[in-house]
């Protein structure tokens, strides 16, 4: 059944691109230029606490070091900092959402 119901979504996200959206979200910038983006942090409900452990987790040693943090829309947060010579991903720790 599930395996089923996984290869209809696929399906119909490729056939409808704007469900794609619908059922995987969008990415997010969370930082951009060493600059927290609030208004992305509440929608995703993320602390400045749990984005400054990412930051750190990932080589940074504060925000204004990251050139640019977004939120993927697998639930890693990608960090870029130091003009784009160091990359790194880590995944975010999983919450359940009701939705």
């Amino acid at each position: 059944t599930l395996f089923t119901l996984n290869a209809a979504i696929k399906y119909l996200s490729y056939r409808f691109p704007g469900l794609r959206s619908i059922i995987s979200g969008e990415p997010r910038i969370l930082i951009y230029h060493g600059k927290v983006n609030e208004s992305n942090l509440r929608s995703e409900h993320i602390s400045i606490n749990e984005l400054l452990e990412a930051v750190h987790e990932h080589g940074s040693a504060s925000i204004r070091d990251v050139d640019l943090a977004v939120l993927e829309t697998d639930g890693n947060i990608s960090v870029l900092s130091g003009d784009y010579k160091r990359r790194s991903v880590k995944p975010r720790k999983r919450r359940k959402k009701l939705f």
